[in-house]
């Protein structure tokens, strides 16, 4: 039997932000946010699929209204038939895009074959990116918004934010009259030190210990190796969550971060007391500096990088580089109107 695919496109974190900067940097352009209410529900499907579930799961007046009792096999198990998208189902999420496509296509909105989730009208001044139920729009003429808010609408309940306060997370603050806009996370670093149990301790403004350059040297030596012991499963555990918690924040809206969740998560596999000190000092930095702002810019959409790489400063011999990419205008020295993608990588 061919296994199914069941992803589905969705829209990553810098097509959003590539978004945004558009956004900003059209003259006219505004930004509102939709949402499919019970986007993965009742979705019609192809063929059904089949549950087993034990009698002893459903409540008693359930049992009594169908009559189970009549149904259930010797084992104890009821079968039922899946003929349309629920929660739990894992084609649920591609088979509600598949239908969701054949609406928005019918009314001549379409997906880009090169980047996933960035949808686009064959005339109309308006575009989406789009995470499972969720519509970031770009428009020029509230006209254009209401088009696609009534195609939606034939058959979804949407919601609709006109001010664009929230999206994937971000909570965002736009300036039209300075064409700018302002991305922020607040409260996220504070709940995550909280759940992690870590007290404010000292002022600590760099999240990684730089490697300290030695001048005059002839010959570059890889760094040494970390020898100090290995830590049990559950601060094993610990570094793991902190890294997972805090590098969406980091890709988010605090590009300070990365470089040293990079170093952390290369030791995460098998940590040391030294990757602890790491984390503990990268914890201390989230405390200091717990509320960033990424700030866009308006600009000629022209794509800059600058970038940068340093020689065995890892253990093993590793190195490292690094990207800072903002759009900007085709100058000399073009103006920094905000990253929408750092890398940092060893």
């Amino acid at each position: 039997m061919t296994a199914i695919d069941c992803g589905t496109p969705t829209a990553n974190l810098l097509t959003v932000k590539l978004l945004f900067n558009s956004v900003v940097s059209t003259p006219g352009a505004k930004f509102p946010g939709l949402d499919l209410k019970d986007f993965y529900l009742n979705t019609p499907m192809d063929r059904p699929k089949f549950l087993r579930m034990k009698l002893d799961n459903f409540p008693d007046d359930v049992i009594e209204l169908y009559n189970l009792t009549d149904k259930v096999d010797a084992k104890g198990f009821v079968i039922l038939p899946i003929e349309k998208g629920m929660y739990g189902l894992p084609y649920a999420g591609i088979i509600a895009q598949e239908l969701l496509t054949k609406r928005l296509e019918k009314h001549d909105y379409f997906q880009s074959d090169k980047t996933p989730g960035f949808w686009s009208h064959k005339w109309r001044p308006i575009s989406f990116t789009l995470i499972v139920d969720n519509f970031g729009v770009k428009y020029v003429g509230k006209e254009h918004a209401d088009h696609l808010i009534s195609v939606l609408g034939e058959h979804y309940v949407v919601e609709k934010d006109w001010l664009g306060k929230k999206y994937c997370g971000i909570t965002i603050d736009w300036d039209y009259n300075r064409r700018k806009v302002h991305l922020s996370m607040p409260g996220y670093c504070s709940e995550a030190l909280t759940r992690f149990r870590h007290e404010a301790g000292k002022i600590m403004d760099q999240p990684h210990q730089h490697a300290v350059p030695v001048y005059g040297a002839k010959i570059k030596y890889a760094k040494l190796a970390d020898t100090s012991p290995n830590l049990d499963e559950e601060d094993k555990n610990f570094i793991q969550h902190v890294t997972g918690t805090f590098l969406y924040y980091a890709r988010a809206v605090d590009a300070t971060m990365l470089l040293a969740l990079s170093a952390i998560a290369s030791d995460q596999a098998a940590p040391t007391t030294e990757t602890m000190k790491k984390t503990l000092r990268f914890l201390d930095y989230v405390t200091t500096h717990p509320d960033a702002i990424l700030t866009f810019g308006r600009s000629s959409m022209i794509l800059n990088v600058h970038s940068d790489a340093s020689y065995l400063c890892e253990p093993k011999g590793k190195s490292r580089a690094g990207g800072h990419f903002f759009s900007s205008d085709n100058a000399k020295d073009p103006r920094n109107t905000g990253a929408v993608l750092n890398i940092a990588k060893s």
